[in-house]
């Protein structure tokens, strides 16, 4: 294995930082798979960005690849930054983030033996595939949880931006929440941002003030709201109870170690072929984190309503409803 830091520094000290810090790197001309990945936020959020990283890391543990990443990317340099790992010769790069796939598309157009991997891509092309996050199966969890753990029968949702991704997110949670708990109120928030702590935070005091007890922590600065005010909250895609050891009850896990590695091997072995790759429950891609201990504050009655639900999706009885029309 062989893994190369390439960290954006700014917009500015781009340019002139271009090559990425090597660690026994082959040249871009050398044989064997060469897997680079961009990211819109740091690979130190314990959330989307670290979960990208992490399968990326298992990825190349898995395939002894030569892997590289760039983190805190944003959608202006997107382009440009998977230009220069093309022209470096990794020959399969996949673009992080909702909001890359019409710089992949463009870029892609230029190396046609690339192979490109964009995050929930409107279009693919005979070498762009796309692959989604169906966290929203674990959201429906979440969604029971956290309404059958209220007190208030009212529950809070902050996120970013209203991709479908995470529309599909917050309409599984709110259809969780109401299957548990039918008159349960669901508010939620998008800020605008993939990343924006402080704002993020605001978004979720302020649904505490409205009656909010137990939060879904869609973005960074949920759980620093809930531990200031006092409330539960469920954690996403890494295990983020060390961010809050009284507060976060779970998490929804999201894993792409499996998908990164799969599509590694089929770029190796030329059978890569454009569509889209999801990795869920059934995968055991998606799950829910280890409680810590935390699972005293959920009535035992929620708990078993949640672990026959998971089991449920996980053996195909039941279909999580996937919805990404507009919130109000």
């Amino acid at each position: 294995m062989k893994f190369t830091n390439s960290i954006r520094v700014s917009v500015m000290a781009f340019a002139a930082a271009a090559a990425p810090m090597a660690f026994g790197s082959l040249p871009a001309d050398a044989a064997g798979l060469k897997i680079a990945m961009i990211l819109p936020g740091p690979i130190t959020d314990n959330d989307w960005n670290s979960v990208g990283y992490n399968g990326l890391e298992a990825a190349a543990k898995a395939l002894g690849a030569d892997v590289a990443y760039s983190e805190n990317v944003s959608d202006a340099d997107a382009e440009r930054v998977l230009r220069d790992y093309a022209n470096r010769g990794y020959n399969l790069i996949f673009s992080h983030s909702f909001s890359f796939g019409d710089a992949t598309l463009n870029v892609a157009e230029d190396f046609p033996d690339t192979i490109f991997m964009a995050g929930t891509a409107r279009e693919l092309a005979k070498n762009v595939g796309t692959y989604s996050n169906p966290d929203y199966q674990g959201a429906y969890l979440a969604g029971m949880l956290a309404a059958g753990t209220s007190k208030s029968k009212t529950i809070g949702w902050v996120g970013g931006m209203p991709a479908p991704n995470m529309l599909a997110n917050l309409h599984a949670y709110e259809a969780g929440a109401t299957a548990e708990v039918p008159d349960a109120k669901v508010l939620h928030s998008f800020i605008g941002s993939w990343f924006d702590p402080p704002k993020t935070k605001e978004a979720a005091v302020a649904q505490v003030e409205q009656g909010a007890d137990v939060l879904s922590a869609q973005g960074v600065g949920v759980i620093d709201a809930a531990i200031a005010k006092n409330v539960d909250a469920i954690g996403a895609m890494t295990d983020q109870n060390h961010l809050g050891e009284k507060t976060v009850l779970t998490s929804v896990l999201w894993d792409i170690g499996p998908l990164v590695t799969a599509v590694g091997k089929d770029v190796e072995a030329k059978t890569w072929a454009s569509k889209n790759w999801s990795y869920g429950i059934a995968e055991g891609s998606v799950k829910l984190a280890d409680f810590h201990g935390l699972d005293a504050k959920v009535p035992p009655a929620v708990l078993k309503a949640v672990t026959d639900k998971f089991e449920a999706i996980k053996s195909g009885a039941f279909t999580v409803p996937i919805n990404t029309s507009n919130a109000d």
